[in-house]
């Protein structure tokens, strides 16, 4: 199974659902190997916490899925690398919980939608670099621009859009990047 930010070489935090399962394979005393092995079966969920590819040492995530300022902090515990993140839709979210987060992971943010001026209030003197994307290819194209190597660029909009589905939004952002990766 394919876990976010697994290609660094850094420490990854535990994942709730694999210690889950490794105190459910103490009570039922089921052997490591067996559960190594069934969670390397499962596919990555679609859509959330997804690694793209890797383009000139800038690695992609789509996590389109993360419609919900909780399902976006969720991801970023799982983070250790600076972030360039595409967020936003139509919803009107309070993203103040996200505050802490952004100032330990997020390098540079772009906005999307109509969230772009609620989230640059939000995020003001806690990310230097706030730009705002007409769209998610808009979005992907400046995030290769301001992207360094080793950052991650993260599709977690932590907000529904009224035009677009989470899968809609992430078909497009992952068809972008791959773009990207036949025109380099």
């Amino acid at each position: 199974m394919r876990y976010l930010f697994e290609k660094t070489n850094q420490q990854v935090k535990k994942r709730p659902e694999n210690m889950a399962s490794g105190i459910s394979s103490k009570i039922l005393e089921i052997r490591k190997d067996s559960i190594k092995r069934s969670m390397g079966d499962l596919q990555t969920m679609s859509h959330r916490q997804r690694y793209i590819g890797t383009i000139d040492g800038v690695m992609y995530y789509d996590d389109s899925q993360a419609e919900s300022v909780n399902a976006t902090w969720f991801t970023f515990e799982n983070i250790i690398n600076p972030v360039v993140w595409i967020v936003g839709g139509s919803c009107h979210n309070n993203y103040s919980e996200l505050i802490d987060t952004a100032k330990k992971n997020v390098r540079v943010i772009i906005s999307l939608g109509a969230e772009k001026e609620n989230i640059r209030m939000t995020f003001k003197g806690v990310v230097n670099e706030i730009y705002e994307a007409g769209n998610i290819e808009e979005a992907v194209s400046m995030a290769s621009i301001v992207a360094q190597e080793n950052d991650i660029v993260l599709f977690s909009p932590a907000c529904k859009d009224d035009a677009l589905d989470y899968t809609q939004r992430g078909e497009t952002f992952v068809n972008e990047v791959k773009k990207m990766n036949i025109e380099k």
